[in-house]
């Protein structure tokens, strides 16, 4: 089987073996072009004719000795034109080998980090990324070049012109390439996406990674750039998904240990023991042969109070999302996180939330306003910033009404405004809100100034109650058809007497 090639999921047979040839006429060629540089056509040119031989011969090892040779021809005698000339000559001739074709750009993409200028370095990372275009055998190089390239982009400031290099490429579809190099090229597209504010894009991508990679304790930094990514994508559009990204990576990286093992000692005097201390003996190293146990990673006191302010972040953002179930659980797993112990300030902010009783603003502004004030999350000076305060102050509000809700069944409009501190105007216009998203049930009279809250009903509740209506109905009818009839009979007695 050694004189038979397999190319593109062909056998083919390897008709001569050129090795000796090889061996003899590069070193001869690569001699010629270093002692003489106007020699170096005529190096070439013999590298061709060997070239061809090896080619048509199918001899896939010497024919990429000889592409290889070649490439390191061009180099040694600095002709950058010649070098992107031959090799999409080379990869264009008729027969041409795959495996010598990726042997020859594998070289070529160690030229790029050597050429003279800039100028050189984008024509020669061109040239390859137009001979490697559809061929799946050199995916991997195309990948790393447009890599590169989006590189030199982005430090000329075309930010544009990078993202959408790098959104040409393919990778998940890529399956010779490397997890942790998929997931790496990826990033990339989503960081350069979020730079030119491309949401729906980035979004898109970001699905393309599934979070389960991210287990593994050896991909801990790409977790973590990974979810510092989706945070910038949506701190200003989902609050929860934010507080869900902030939980990640406040986890604190763990690292996988084998588990102790007993070793047998190996004496001779041993085996001759009884069956049952065999026995025991087994049992005992079962229980101990557990394959990995996890870790946690001993943490510095910088490293801990950055995973605490991950996790108040992770609070505050939820604090911050819209009321509803999913929040309303979040909420609760929070607060079994043993440590907010270490942040009793926002743990009573936690507490406060999922309280059913009301908060006063003003009170709640001197307890934790200078606190909140100096978190990064509530700097006047940004703008994510004054959306926050705003959108704190708000689930203030919804959270009084909700409690309102719960222990009123009827309120007047007047009476409401003064639990809440608000014009009349404004509560309208927060019933109105959670009314549409259907948080609460109420309903305003407003010549009355009387607002009527009710429940919202489940659908068996709803049935049960339709089938109540019902069955009172059928008694009413039956007892009518029952009087009717009472009636009919004590007339037509009465018409026989009277005959």
């Amino acid at each position: 089987m050694d004189t038979y090639l397999f190319d593109g999921g062909r056998i083919t047979k390897m008709e001569v073996d050129y090795e000796p040839a090889c061996n003899e006429k590069i070193p001869l060629a690569k001699e010629l072009a270093k002692k003489n540089p106007d020699a170096f056509h005529e190096s070439i040119e013999m590298m061709l004719q060997l070239e061809k031989q090896t080619r048509l011969g199918a001899d896939m090892v010497s024919c990429s000795r000889v592409l290889v040779a070649i490439c390191q021809i061009c180099l040694e005698a600095g002709n950058w034109n010649a070098l992107n000339e031959y090799v999409s000559l080379l990869v264009r001739r008729r027969s041409q080998l795959k495996q010598a074709v990726v042997k020859m750009i594998q070289e070529c993409c160690t030229y790029v980090d050597k050429t003279p200028d800039k100028e050189t370095k984008l024509k020669l990372i061109d040239t390859l990324r137009s001979v490697t275009e559809g061929k799946i055998y050199v995916e991997i190089e195309r990948a790393r070049l447009t890599k590169i390239l989006a590189d030199i982009k982005e430090a000329d400031g075309d930010v544009a012109g990078a993202a959408a290099v790098m959104e040409e490429l393919q990778v998940e579809t890529y399956g010779s390439m490397d997890k942790r190099e998929k997931v790496e090229l990826i990033l990339e597209q989503m960081r350069l996406c979020l730079l030119k504010e491309d949401y729906v894009s980035t979004q898109i991508i970001a699905k393309k990674i599934s979070i389960k990679f991210f287990d593994d304790p050896a991909q801990h930094d790409l977790k973590l750039k990974f979810y510092n990514l989706m945070i910038q994508l949506n701190r200003d559009t989902s609050f929860l998904n934010t507080s869900r990204h902030y939980q990640a990576i406040a986890e604190p990286p763990r690292k996988k240990a084998p588990a102790a093992v007993e070793s047998s000692t190996g004496d001779d005097k041993k085996k001759s023991d009884d069956k049952k201390t065999k026995e025991e003996d087994d049992k005992k190293s079962e229980a101990t042969s557990v394959a990995t146990v996890e870790l946690e990673t001993e943490l510095t006191d910088a490293q801990k109070k950055e995973l605490t302010d991950k996790l108040v972040c992770a609070v505050l953002y939820c604090v911050l999302a819209p009321y509803d179930n999913e929040q309303s659980d979040m909420m609760a797993h929070l607060s079994k996180n043993k440590k907010l112990e270490d942040v009793p300030v926002y743990k009573e902010i936690l507490r406060l939330f999922m309280s059913k009783e009301l908060i006063n603003f003003d009170t709640f502004n001197a307890d934790f306003g200078m606190v909140l004030a100096e978190n990064e999350m509530f700097k006047d000076s940004t703008k994510h910033g004054k959306k926050c305060i705003t959108e704190l102050k708000d689930r203030l509000i919804e959270h009084n009404i909700r409690i309102i809700a719960m222990y009123y069944s009827r309120l007047h409009l007047s009476r409401m405004s003064e639990l809440l501190n608000l014009p009349t105007n404004r509560c309208e216009e927060y019933l109105s809100k959670l009314a549409n998203s259907d948080t609460i049930r109420v309903k305003i009279d407003r010549p009355a100034g009387i607002i009527y809250f009710t429940t919202k009903k489940s659908a068996s509740d709803i049935l049960n109650n339709w089938a109540t209506d019902v069955n009172q109905l059928m008694s009413l009818v039956n007892k009518t058809c029952h009087l009717i009839n009472k009636e009919e009979c004590v007339y037509s007695v009465m018409c026989a007497v009277e005959d």
